[in-house]
């Protein structure tokens, strides 16, 4: 496996994971098979599926080559402007498609864009790199010179398959309507489940679930959610910078306030990972005793802690013994407790924050 050396390298990598798995079957809405068969749309989503997948592993493989900002992952920490500018830069030759199509008109195989509708909304730099790079990808423009806009109108084309321009059209325009963006940069298929005005998905337990890669990870995610809901937990979207989190609560100001979480699911960089709400080891540990190595594990490692801890001024984290030997895990940014979870293991985790959720 290539090692990293920017930063972009890492993000890119990510964004190339975050394009959503597709099912063995599509679900598409009658409204986008006006000018083509189910077999042909099935197709040419492949097609555009197979494109942004590859464009985002070329980017973390050649990243120079796409004028993305080159910034040492030993010379920037991952708090830095340098490091945050990498986590959404990979996203400009999408963007920059994205920004093409919402301002042009499909006409008997092509994309017309008006050049001062795109320019008035566009803000990716180094254009002319990334035109010429979607040009490996199949792409066709009039209306550049040395990939530079020079007429009032973009021409764009895909002669491979001109079904690919149809769908990705339909995307933009119904990602643009429908305020979902970022549907359209991970190559979201439910864009297409529904008309073009309406979204039903992505408001709950989902947002997690369809960035998993595996079939675990999915049904864990809507078998922890069917437990928590039937317990009467509140539930609300909870973001990271390394991905979507879907957190529960025991009251419903919390939610809008985002406060403290009794437990969070976390898509990190697209593995699932499951946060307990644990702020009193000690009572935990006999409990403990009965459980699964699959649950102790859980607790038989420490983490540094932050920069509060450093300082001396943390009052979040939590020391604690296991068998003579002592532990240490951070609370300031999250729950102390997180793992990759199983379904077999649920009640578990129910049972250990009602134990250990109070100090």
């Amino acid at each position: 496996m290539m090692e990293n050396i920017y930063w972009i390298q890492e993000w890119a990598k990510v964004r190339q994971d975050e394009v959503v798995r597709l099912p063995n079957s599509l679900e598409i809405h009658d409204s986008f098979l006006k000018n083509m068969s189910k077999e042909e749309f099935n197709s040419a989503f492949q097609e555009v599926w197979n494109m942004f997948t590859n464009i985002y592993g070329n980017i973390a493989e050649f990243p120079e080559t796409y004028g993305m900002p080159l910034h040492r992952l030993l010379e920037y920490k991952y708090s830095t402007k340098e490091a945050r500018e990498s986590r959404s830069a990979a996203y400009r030759p999408l963007r920059l498609l994205y920004y093409l199509l919402i301002t042009g008109d499909l006409h008997s195989g092509t994309i017309i864009v008006d050049s001062n509708k795109f320019k008035a909304i566009n803000d990716i730099r180094n254009i002319p790199k990334i035109f010429e790079r979607l040009s490996d990808h199949g792409f066709c423009f009039d209306g550049l010179k040395n990939y530079k806009i020079a007429s009032e109108s973009i021409y764009i084309l895909y002669p491979d398959n001109v079904q690919v321009l149809t769908i990705l059209k339909l995307m933009a325009d119904k990602a643009h309507i429908t305020n979902r963006i970022n549907d359209f940069l991970s190559c979201h298929y439910k864009l297409f489940q529904d008309d073009m005005n309406t979204v039903n998905y992505g408001n709950d337990a989902d947002i997690i679930a369809d960035k998993m890669h595996t079939k675990q990870e999915k049904e864990f995610v809507y078998a922890m959610d069917a437990v928590l809901s039937e317990m009467g937990y509140y539930a609300g979207h909870r973001e990271s910078n390394e991905g979507p989190g879907y957190a529960y609560y025991s009251k419903e100001s919390e939610v809008r306030k985002k406060g403290p979480y009794h437990y969070l699911m976390s898509s990190n960089k697209t593995k699932l990972v499951l946060y307990l709400r644990i702020r009193n080891v000690s009572k935990c540990l006999d409990y403990l005793k009965e459980c699964p190595d699959s649950v102790k594990q859980i607790f038989l490692w420490s983490d540094i802690g932050c920069s509060n801890r450093i300082k001396g001024t943390c009052i979040h984290g939590q020391k604690y013994a296991i068998d003579g030997n002592t532990y240490w895990r951070c609370g300031c940014c999250n729950a102390s407790f997180y793992f990759s979870p199983t379904i077999k293991d649920i009640q578990h985790y129910i049972k250990l924050v009602k134990l250990g959720l109070k100090k």
